[in-house]
């Protein structure tokens, strides 16, 4: 089991430009950018995206940089504009500004999308809940608009595997539509395929990801909200340039609680995970049972496979993970009850692996030095636990070591 303690320019505008010599063009690259920006408008960054506001590459390959900026003009029927600027000798001049089709600046990605050597512009943006992705090249000063479509997500990616970068956009709409599209550049985007018959009946997609699912293989994995609460997962994968879905959203993934695919061992491949019941809780009300949450790879074919297990406290104050070969064997005492004691321990032995308990003050200060420690604080609540394994470091981040229990947002 493991445990945790924690789970383009930066604010220097010139951090991420490409060319050392160019860091001390800090000041001229700044003071072009706001003498071209009128006096009202300010400077943006994607939604969410608190570092990237200046982008300084060589878009078009030429040997000279640009620097692509997003600035926002308010009260105008364009609120949203991109400006971009190029290197010269002596400081930077502007090439070009272009009008945004939105109100909110949601992405900027700089990859080649069209073959050619050269970095295109994928930018998202948002008007109120509609989304809208588009690609630009840029070349010889002009810029071209290559793509526009809605997207609820998009994913640069090479699903087909000729060794060239896809666009994938999903869209969904609650109710109406959920489709996914696969766009390849060859003098001008095609579509590869597409899926338009997929079910829209729940609220919204939650994690969307894209990735390996399988050795040598990407997909995407999507998670479906059914309701506030419950979810299920969908696999789709691109075969002989055909989309497949290889997972269905069905009873095999569904889940009352959500959880988000993700690659949970590290090995580079994409795990859905599931919440499953310990062994002896079958029967009883499914609102008390201390559900494990288990992940499971894509077999390549039509099946799952165990990769590993944890318990998740509902309330995410803690994460225990368990040894892989526990699978099957590990699970909760039947006396247990969540947010007062939880005993979990292997069911062929009987033996106790760790114990998680909620203390008051006075409760904690009686029991602090009889090998109980603190795992975590609820309101007026102290999470101790206790367990014989040893810590150790692991792996090479520095804020990693290896114990009973993964502790979150602890003030300890």
């Amino acid at each position: 089991m493991s445990l945790l303690s924690g789970c383009t320019f930066i604010s220097d505008p010139v951090s991420k430009m490409k060319s050392p010599e160019l860091s001390a063009d800090k000041a001229s690259l700044m003071m072009a950018i706001k003498s071209q920006m009128p006096a009202s408008a300010s400077l943006i960054r994607p939604a969410g995206d608190e570092d990237s506001s200046i982008f300084t590459e060589d878009l078009d390959k030429d040997g000279m940089m640009e620097t692509l900026v997003f600035y926002l003009t308010e009260n105008e029927s364009v609120l949203i504009h991109g400006m971009i600027l190029e290197k010269v000798e002596d400081g930077w001049v502007k090439k070009l500004v272009f009008d945004g089709d939105g109100t909110q600046l949601e992405s900027v990605d700089l990859k080649d999308v069209t073959g050619d050597g050269k970095l295109d512009i994928i930018t998202g943006y948002s008007r109120g809940d509609e989304k809208g992705v588009v690609v630009y090249t840029y070349s010889g000063g002009e810029l071209e608009e290559r793509l526009a479509q809605p997207y609820t997500k998009y994913m640069i990616d090479d699903l087909n595997e000729d060794g060239i970068s896809d666009i994938t956009v999903v869209y969904f709409k609650r109710n109406e539509v959920d489709k996914i599209t696969t766009y390849q550049f060859n003098d001008g985007f095609k579509v590869l395929d597409q899926l338009d018959n997929l079910d829209p009946y729940f609220n919204n997609y939650y994690n969307i990801v894209s990735g390996k699912v399988a050795e040598n293989k990407e997909g995407i994995v999507l998670d479906a909200a059914v309701d506030s609460r419950s979810a299920y997962t969908t696999m789709v994968v691109m075969e002989n340039n055909k989309l497949r879905v290889v997972i269905p959203g069905d009873a095999r993934t569904f889940k009352d609680r959500k959880i988000i695919s993700e690659d949970m061992d590290g090995d580079g491949i994409i795990e859905i995970g599931l919440l499953e019941p310990p062994k002896g809780w079958e029967y009883f009300d499914p609102e008390t049972i201390p559900y494990f949450t288990s992940y499971y790879k894509w077999d390549g074919k039509d099946g799952l496979t165990f990769t590993a297990q944890k318990y998740r406290d509902p309330s995410d104050r803690f994460v225990i993970d368990f040894l892989p070969e526990w699978h099957e064997r590990i699970t909760v005492d039947t006396k247990s009850v969540q947010d007062k004691s939880l005993k979990f321990i292997l069911s062929d032995t009987g033996e106790t692996v760790v114990e998680v308990s909620f203390f008051t003050q006075m409760e904690w200060d009686r029991v602090k030095n009889s090998g109980w420690k603190v795992l975590g604080r609820d309101m007026d609540k102290v999470i101790g636990y206790r367990g014989e394994l040893v810590q150790s470091t692991g792996g090479s981040d520095s804020d990693k070591i290896t114990a009973p229990i993964e502790r979150k947002g602890i003030d300890e």
